[in-house]
């Protein structure tokens, strides 16, 4: 059979659209769908070990990259250990044209390319994060608040302070028009 995976790293603003895209040209029998962080390791993931349980050997497993199945050169090489020598199965990776495994493990030339080619994944994934970490910095330099929106004007706020101790968090969450968690907040933040 040919297993295929897909993995996003967040719930809201990724789609599989792209990599499902990539996948439909190989004849996928059955696609596992993820929307989780590729900090996690491979094998922490509920679809992924959802699909684990079904490998028999001789399928094949299907990925649109590398960076789909692991974030780290070592839980890739773990995982895909895993996957060629124990469920001996055929690995795929897409983007980057390598096929591995087939019971018998990596020979020494294909060794080799995979490390070359995780090795690449990992750096790409490590200049991205430096980029992102330095507009960062450049934008709070600049003076741009980041992070999230607060949930309440300082108008709102201000005066939920004001009225602590006349009323109860679950009243001036109701005269505010917010959680009661949220006057906690400001109560909090204003000690």
């Amino acid at each position: 059979m040919k297993y295929g995976y897909v993995r996003v790293s967040t719930v809201d603003k990724q789609e599989f659209t792209r990599q499902e895209f990539v996948l439909k040209d190989y004849a996928i029998d059955r696609l596992f769908e993820e929307k989780i962080s590729g900090t996690k390791k491979a094998c922490g993931r509920e679809e992924f070990n959802k699909m684990l349980t079904l490998l028999q050997e001789g399928d094949e497993v299907y990925f649109e990259s590398m960076s789909r199945m692991a974030r780290s050169v070592s839980d890739l090489i773990d995982t895909t250990n895993l996957l060629i020598k124990e469920k001996k199965v055929r690995v795929i990776f897409i983007k980057e044209n390598l096929t591995v495994g087939g019971g018998k493990g990596l020979d020494a030339m294909s060794a080799l390319v995979f490390h070359i080619m995780s090795a690449f994944a990992q750096f790409e994934r490590d200049l991205i994060a430096d980029r992102t970490k330095q507009a960062l910095e450049a934008k709070k330099a600049e003076g741009v608040k980041l992070g999230r929106k607060p949930s309440v004007g300082e108008d709102v706020a201000e005066c939920i302070r004001q009225a602590r101790g006349a009323m109860t968090y679950d009243e001036l969450a109701v005269t505010y028009g917010v959680s009661r968690s949220t006057v906690a907040r400001i109560l909090r933040d204003a000690r």
